[in-house]
């Protein structure tokens, strides 16, 4: 069985990549003042995409609260 922790080249692109995407989730599901247009507009898709699957406006800002807490632990 291949470990990607064998090869630390691997390892260590593997570490940032998933790093950088969970820097970049945080700033789209938090509510930053430093969203870009980007940003801002991935996370108004978010926000109607859990509206649209029957989520009310005050449930959304719990999800995303959650999530955001939840981000960086583990």
């Amino acid at each position: 069985k291949i470990d990607y922790r064998s090869y630390e080249p691997l390892k260590e692109a593997i570490e940032k990549k998933l790093m950088t995407s969970v820097r970049d989730l945080s700033r789209i599901i938090t509510k930053a003042r430093t969203r870009d247009e980007e940003q801002s507009d991935k996370y108004n898709a978010m926000v109607k995409n859990l509206l649209e699957n029957g989520y009310c406006p005050s449930c959304v800002d719990v999800v995303l609260k959650y999530a955001a807490n939840n981000l960086w632990k583990d």
